[in-house]
């Protein structure tokens, strides 16, 4: 006989566990349903992610979201065409092209970099690197260029200051300061940078400067193209800027004078009486103060001599000299030099 309980309705147990079953399923179809949405919604990017993304990989790439450069960077002269697309680079990207230099630029009021990469027509083995760096002016341009300047250097005539090295040209226009790299040092690749550097003269004239500094150097032991300048810190010397410095060879004995035209003779005083201070610093120790160079000091630091002087608004003097006597002599010189410069007294 058939159990009579087949036909009853289900004992409190079984509806329960109905029920719960019942409920577990629209909680998981409700949980499946919000997944959707969230992968829907993260597939919609915001349009601010992705110009922050976008720009992330641009800078990766050197380019910081600047405006792309449209065609050459200079007027190519014939046999000559772009092989890469143009590139530009600022103060917080130029690392990115010149990582372990940039500092050089930026402390000497680096603006702008524009660069390229060149061939010769048919012959892509035969490349040249130009690099333009816009530097706001052209003694932060010499800057730069003297800091640079190779030990090979072979003097051009195509402008004031430019040379040959090797496998690349270096010139100071205006106030950009160019380098052009090459593959090679076949002479083709030396005839074609020289006729870019004269192509970009000529399409972009400037006004005739010159760095009155140049000319306040003794001319008796100078080695005429080691004429520099030091944009900032020099000497190790915080917020010491604008310092000239030349080397001499005298009676076989290499030396470097110094010369930075200052604010006023009060300004220079204080730069030579703080650099005097720096030297003791770090142990030097001061021989003579006034009598060997008027308004100056002689300071004795590992086994080298420094001469420290301001004459009008120059704050002055010899660098590294291994012997007393010549630092003394060449810091005369020079003073007489800086004694005769009009309105600086």
């Amino acid at each position: 006989m058939p159990d009579a309980r087949s036909n009853l309705a289900p004992s409190a147990p079984e509806a329960r566990s109905g029920r719960e079953t019942i409920v577990a399923l629209c909680v998981l179809a409700s949980l499946a349903l919000i997944a959707a949405g969230m992968a829907m919604v993260q597939s919609r990017f915001n349009p601010a992610v992705l110009n922050f993304l976008q720009g992330t990989a641009d800078r990766a790439k050197g380019t910081a979201a600047l405006p792309a450069t449209v065609g050459p960077i200079l007027p190519l002269p014939e046999g000559i065409s772009p092989l890469t697309p143009a590139e530009r680079f600022d103060r917080e990207t130029l690392s990115d092209k010149i990582d372990g230099k940039a500092e050089l630029y930026l402390s000497a009021g680096f603006v702008r970099l524009d660069c390229q990469r060149l061939t010769l027509a048919g012959q892509p083995d035969l490349w040249i690197e130009v690099f333009i760096y816009d530097m706001g002016s052209f003694e932060n341009a010499y800057a730069v260029f003297s800091a640079q300047r190779r030990a090979d250097a072979t003097m051009l005539d195509f402008a004031e200051f430019a040379y040959r090295a090797e496998n690349a040209l270096f010139f100071v226009h205006g106030p950009s300061y160019l380098e052009m790299i090459a593959s090679g040092t076949d002479d083709r690749l030396r005839a074609s940078m020289e006729a870019l550097a004269r192509a970009l003269i000529l399409s972009r004239p400037v006004a005739q400067a010159t760095i009155a500094e140049r000319d306040l150097f003794p001319k008796t032991g100078l080695v005429a193209t080691s004429i520099s300048l030091i944009p900032a810190d020099a000497f190790g010397v915080v917020d010491l800027d604008r310092v000239f410095t030349a080397t001499y060879s005298i009676a076989g004995t290499e030396m470097t004078a110094f010369l930075s035209r200052r604010t006023d003779p009060q300004e220079a005083a204080r730069r030579a009486e703080g650099y005097v201070d720096f030297l003791k610093t770090y142990g030097g120790e001061v021989q003579a103060t006034g009598d060997l160079v008027p308004g100056g000091a002689v300071v004795l630091i590992m086994d080298m001599y420094e001469v420290v002087f301001a004459e009008g608004p120059f704050l002055a003097g010899v660098h590294e000299a291994p012997d007393r006597d010549k630092a003394v002599r060449l810091a005369k010189e020079l003073t007489a030099n800086l004694k005769e410069v009009p309105g600086a007294r």
